[in-house]
């Protein structure tokens, strides 16, 4: 028996879904199948301390004020929190 789901996928998974999709033939309902399926056994599989679902978003200043920050040298605060003691 076969079930019809729905879902907001963000433009970039889209795009490479469908990409991915039309470059290998696999048809879109397979392909969305399999994930879930490959998905779903690894949450049962892997411990779920492992699996972190946050996800970050960074706006195009804030990544090129960390890319700048990233050629500096690291602060002494950063020093403390990276050290071993």
């Amino acid at each position: 028996m076969s079930v019809q789901i729905s879902a907001y996928i963000s433009d970039e998974v889209k795009e490479r879904f469908e990409r991915y999709s039309a470059e290998h033939g696999v048809k879109k309902a397979y392909l969305i199948e399999r994930a879930l399926d490959y998905y779903l056994s690894a949450l049962e599989e892997i411990p779920a301390q492992f699996f972190d679902d946050k996800r970050v978003e960074v706006s195009s200043a804030s990544l090129k004020k960390a890319i700048e920050s990233e050629e500096s040298e690291p602060t002494a605060a950063l020093r403390t929190l990276m050290s071993d003691d």
